[in-house]
């Protein structure tokens, strides 16, 4: 991640991984598990999963009922303008 993205998300929602989280999800085909996020950013399990569920609890994500208990649990992201938003700061 560059520094100046980590700069720009600590400000903006006083966490330094928001912003390359949202910029792979809204880039992404809308679904995703922490698992996976966390091995394409190479961020910590706990890092992903607070960010997941923030999301998830502002009405970003939908979280998908699994099949199994030792499937992955993933999310569903949910249509809005914020993805593109990220997207565009993520990059700026």
């Amino acid at each position: 991640m560059e520094s100046g993205m980590g700069v720009r998300s600590k400000l903006l929602f006083n966490n330094t991984h928001m912003l390359s989280v949202a910029d792979a999800i809204g880039a992404g085909d809308g679904v995703v598990d922490s698992k996976s996020l966390q091995d394409r950013l190479g961020l910590g399990q706990s890092a992903v999963q607070r960010i997941l569920v923030a999301l998830e609890g502002v009405g970003l994500m939908e979280r998908l009922e699994r099949q199994t208990r030792t499937e992955p649990i993933r999310f569903q992201r949910v249509t809005h303008p914020f993805w593109g938003a990220a997207q565009e700061l993520a990059h700026a």
